[in-house]
């Protein structure tokens, strides 16, 4: 074989390798005009992205690595639609029901919850991290996405506690739960919650949001170790679980 088609074959052969990995999304469903209705309503929620046909990028390596993370998740499934804007088309007409009207709006993320009319859009104006996906899938249904640092349990611990005028019994309930749990790790997670319960019962319910601000203070200044660093992030995910406004939460 010459140098000519040696280079074409090496050529071929990366092409095809760099296509399949950008399209490659483990855990994700691909969705078109014609299965979309058929499986939208299998679920409890579905995090649709609309995206061009061979996707890639920081925002795909996201949606990719959140996709494998809730693989066991029964209830919940991450889906792509790929739109082409040559050839068929394929798709192109179809995302304009849901507001995407050109490639200029890709990617973008729509959620799909059972027994909405519509879906709710992730912001453009948000980062798209795993942390943000996750907190707008939480904000908008019931599925259970845990951030680090956070027990599912004491999640909804803490919004109940937050909506109960007998925040005392709460904290006591919390502080039973936190007896029976098995590992260090965990321990250490519920005694947080727990902390947080007793300052908002002496302060009130301002406590939160001012130990928010004290939080990002810290973080902002950047003389924090990466260990503290991470521990101050997981209080603060946890201090999202003390929301004092009605939301979506499974009890």
């Amino acid at each position: 074989m010459n140098n000519f088609y040696i280079c074409v074959y090496i050529f071929s052969v990366t092409i095809s390798y760099s296509i399949i990995s950008a399209v490659a999304c483990k855990g994700c469903l691909n969705l078109d005009e014609y299965n979309f209705d058929k499986i939208i309503p299998r679920f409890e929620a579905v995090l649709v992205k609309f995206d061009v046909a061979y996707p890639y990028g920081d925002k795909h390596e996201v949606f990719n690595a959140l996709a494998t993370e809730v693989v066991d998740n029964k209830n919940f499934i991450l889906a792509e639609v790929s739109i082409k804007d040559y050839g068929e088309k394929e798709n192109e007409e179809f995302s304009k029901r849901f507001g995407i009207n050109s490639k200029d709006d890709l990617p973008t993320l729509r959620l799909f919850v059972n027994g909405e009319d519509e879906p709710f859009a992730f912001e453009k104006n948000i980062p798209w991290n795993n942390e943000n996906l996750k907190t707008f899938i939480r904000d908008h249904s019931n599925i259970y996405l845990g951030l680090p640092g956070c027990l599912e349990e004491f999640d909804k611990l803490a919004f109940k506690f937050g909506n109960s005028n007998n925040k005392k019994a709460v904290l006591e309930e919390a502080e039973s739960a936190a007896s029976k749990l098995q590992t260090e790790k965990e321990q250490e997670a519920a005694n947080i919650y727990i902390k947080f319960m007793n300052k908002v019962i002496e302060v009130g319910n301002s406590f939160t949001g001012q130990e928010k601000k004290r939080l990002e203070k810290i973080l902002s200044e950047g003389k924090v170790a990466e260990k503290k660093k991470r521990e101050l992030f997981n209080r603060l995910n946890v201090l999202k679980s003390f929301n004092f406004e009605t939301k979506k939460v499974e009890l």
